[in-house]
């Protein structure tokens, strides 16, 4: 059940023929699906196992007790001991034979054993098994089906008499079985659906068990990427205020909106190529990853966070400044700021290709390299083939300070022009001496 909101109406919402024909007066129905998490995320109690009491020993029964558990703990620590030692023996025989340390080869040896837990591979008993009760159990009723036990009473004798293939068989099957159960596809609307929603309460379990235990806040939604599932864009907010408060300070904030988008989109294929509609929208999408991608692989091979690619300028401030060249600039686009490039798409798709093939890419100059385009430059530079910016007038003369500039361009505007001086020629002195002779004639 969603509870009412600011952004639903309250009351079920109409599905079938209904839902065709709203009523006039009845509120729109929303076409997501938005839950909230638990306003109490704090348990006020801490919840305790349940304690059962133990039956009480005797003396004689609880010191034989003790003397049990003593000798297997003295066993265990026994075998631990041993192993602890062949550990070390054989850390320091392959610290000899690969030269590192001791202790990094015990690191190695007992941080594998989390992994090794969570690799094992089913055992062909238990795939053997799986299969006998698949077969057994097909065609059974509901309450007819027979226990996995008798079944491997029953057949325990023909496990015994498999072959080794056969049993590698029955593991790569009951493997391939499993992968399929987790990943493959539900043919079924009604087991899709049920699938949808186990899969949802599992992930708003985890994420207000989060919330609780460290202290999350957040949301997701999911919409289906295909037209044959019917399901409306879910929406999950693990505080009611989170929604209202992105409805008041983000621009245009709607989730009917950005989810029925993200369900078109990704009903598209995630193929913005196919999902754009005119020549021009693709083009500047285009051009836009080759900008973004370029400035990536500037930035990667100067280490420069803040490199930016320059275009006009790009024998000056790209090559000689970081000894660096683009090589595989595609054929048919001239190499200028992506921008500015024909909206031709075929000539955009290959040099973003390029870039993304690693044909076309960022590559070190040597220092001879490096010092012959150099003169190149300055030969270019010196008969006027390369743009250069032109000097500032009022080079080679002290400037003064920010500060001294502007107060002297303050005083330039209260009282006009002035030569050295100090005789005035600006407009606002000469229409005060022609405003003072008019006065003196009228007197």
């Amino acid at each position: 059940m969603i509870p009412p909101n600011d952004t639903q109406p309250a009351g079920p919402i109409p599905h079938g023929d209904n839902a065709l024909q709203p009523s006039p007066t009845a509120p729109r129905p929303l076409m997501v699906q938005i839950s909230y998490g638990p306003l109490a995320v704090v348990a006020a109690k801490p919840i305790l196992p349940a304690r059962r009491k133990a039956v009480a020993a005797t003396d004689a029964e609880h010191s034989l007790s003790i003397a049990r558990t003593r000798e297997k703990q003295e066993a265990i620590d026994r075998d631990l001991n041993a192993f602890y030692n062949y550990a070390k023996v054989l850390a320091l025989d392959m610290s000899k034979k690969y030269g590192k340390k001791p202790d990094h080869y015990l690191r190695l040896m007992f941080s594998g054993g989390a992994s090794m837990q969570k690799a094992w591979e089913p055992s062909a008993f238990n795939a053997w098994v799986h299969n006998l009760a698949k077969e057994a159990n097909e065609d059974a009723e509901r309450g007819e089906a027979t226990k996995l036990l008798d079944l491997q009473r029953e057949h325990l004798d023909e496990y015994h008499s498999l072959t080794p293939a056969e049993k590698r068989e029955l593991v790569a099957n009951f493997k391939e079985d499993r992968d399929s159960r987790k990943m493959g596809l539900r043919v079924n609307p009604r087991g899709r659906q049920a699938d949808a929603n186990h899969t949802f309460d599992k992930i708003e379990d985890l994420i207000v068990g989060l919330k609780c235990r460290i202290g999350v806040d957040g949301f997701y939604c999911f919409f289906k990427n295909n037209s044959e599932f019917q399901m409306r864009p879910r929406w999950y907010f693990t505080s009611p205020q989170l929604n209202r408060y992105f409805t008041g300070m983000i621009k245009k904030w709607d989730v009917e909106t950005i989810g029925a988008l993200g369900e078109a989109f990704s009903i598209a294929g995630c193929d913005l190529m196919s999902y754009l509609r005119n020549a021009k929208a693709r083009a500047d999408w285009l051009k836009t990853e080759i900008r973004e991608k370029i400035t990536a692989a500037l930035v990667k091979i100067t280490g420069n966070k803040k490199a930016v690619m320059q275009y006009k300028s790009y024998e000056k401030d790209i090559v000689l400044h970081y000894g660096i060249e683009l090589v595989g600039w595609t054929a048919g686009l001239p190499f200028a700021c992506p921008s500015s490039l024909p909206v031709t798409l075929e000539p955009l798709q290959n040099l973003l290709q390029a870039i993304d093939n690693g044909q076309c890419y960022f590559r070190r100059l040597s220092a001879s390299e490096k010092s012959e385009r150099r003169k190149q430059y300055d030969k270019s530079v010196a008969d006027g083939t390369v743009a250069t910016r032109q000097p500032r007038k009022d080079k080679g003369k002290p400037r003064g300070s920010y500060r001294q500039r502007k107060a002297v361009g303050a005083e330039h505007e209260e009282g006009g022009d002035e030569d050295v001086g100090g005789i005035a020629h600006g407009k606002k002195r000469a229409r005060c001496a022609a405003s003072s002779d008019e006065d003196s004639d009228s007197e």
